[in-house]
């Protein structure tokens, strides 16, 4: 009886090791997943007073000169009413060949933290090819990743946040299928 009494205590002894070391390492898992939400709260707050930076006019957009797209395949897609349009990318300073007057240019100004979660300045532009002259501009903070790795996707968080009427080729292409329907002149 007195050697099962000390099986058991031994046993009892070894189980709440054992117990205490899963209490500890979800402890630190649970403390490690709130820092990392809290980091991405931290960086949402900080762009979002970036924007926000001299009434908004660091992150407003800029038109320089409206003109009207080429009807060609190139630009748009489908028949009136259902006429889509679209804008093709380039890299900066790369030729994308004389079918494209007009390209969207996107770039990174700055990196503001190079880990996790990754927070850049970017600018994007309406640029036409023959000039190189830059149509309309806006600039914008992007916050993407952070949170838990593996099973939390974390969304991407964009500021300022851009509606249809704040499209670049909306406003800068007088020709734009969506133009009429927002009510831009």
């Amino acid at each position: 009886m007195k050697q099962l009494r000390a099986i058991l205590r031994q046993v009892g002894f070894l189980f709440g090791w054992i117990a205490l070391i899963i209490s500890l390492v979800l402890a630190a898992g649970i403390s490690w997943a709130a820092y990392l939400e809290y980091d991405v709260s931290r960086w949402d707050k900080k762009i979002d007073a970036l924007c926000a930076a001299n009434g908004g006019r660091d992150v407003a957009t800029q038109v320089y000169e409206t003109v009207l797209a080429p009807e060609t395949k190139e630009y748009f897609a489908g028949l009136n009413p259902l006429r889509s349009f679209g804008i093709p990318e380039r890299s900066e300073g790369r030729p994308l060949g004389p079918k494209y007057p007009y390209v969207m240019e996107t770039r990174v100004l700055e990196v503001l933290n190079k880990k996790d979660p990754s927070v850049v300045r970017f600018t994007a532009r309406i640029v036409r090819t023959s000039d190189n002259k830059i149509l309309a501009e806006r600039f914008g903070y992007q916050r993407a990743g952070g949170g838990m790795p593996g099973w939390d996707p974390s969304e991407i968080r964009t500021c300022p946040i851009r509606q249809e009427k704040d499209r670049l080729d909306v406003i800068t292409f007088l020709n734009h299928p969506h133009r009429k329907e927002l009510g831009i002149k």
